[in-house]
Formats: C-alpha cells, structure tokens, sequence
C-alpha cells in the first residue's frame, strides 16, 4: 500500500511542477523540447500515472487518445525534458533526450 501512495504523492508532484513550469518557464519547456527525439510508442503509461485519463482508450493492445487532435498542451509537450518523465516510465517511454540539439 506505501508503495502505491509513494507513486501517486510522486506524480501529483510532478503533475503540479509540470503546469508551474508551461506556465511560468516556458523556456524551460522550449529548450527541453529542442532535445526531445523518439516517439510515442501509445502504451498510455505516462496518461494513467495521476489519475486514469478519461480520454483513453484500448485499441489492438493499445491506449490510444481520444481527443488526440485536440488535446492540451501539457499532454503534447509530455515529456519535455528528463526530469519531467515520470520514474516508473522511464524504461517504457519511447522518447528521450540528447545533450546537443544538432544531433
């Protein structure tokens, strides 16, 4: 049971800095983005780490958007740089980070 409450007291902390951060330090997520490669691979683990997304759902194995076309800016910039990722999907993520934008 501590485990599960660590995970979600985790992500509504990451959940909170995220907004603070698109909102206030746009830089911040601009330059992080500049160094995002890879793609979304749609396992949905990154949607279902606060809460369940409503949004979600299951389509040959896998979590797809409902409102992909139109969803919020802090769902399209997820992850926007290395600190933004959630810990336990780090290993799942299809998208990572290079230390020099020309890469």
């Amino acid at each position: 049971m501590q485990k599960v409450y660590k995970k979600v007291v985790t992500s509504f902390k990451m959940q909170i800095k995220r907004r603070y951060l698109m909102l206030l330090k746009k830089e911040v997520v601009e330059n992080g983005l500049k160094r995002r490669r890879g793609e979304c691979l749609g396992c949905g683990a990154c949607c279902q780490s606060s809460f369940p997304c409503p949004f979600l759902f299951e389509q040959e194995g896998k979590l797809l958007c409902r409102i992909h076309e139109t969803k919020p800016d802090v769902c399209k910039t997820y992850p926007f740089n290395e600190e933004d990722m959630f810990p336990h999907t780090v290993e799942k993520c299809g998208y990572y980070f290079v230390d020099d934008v020309d890469e």
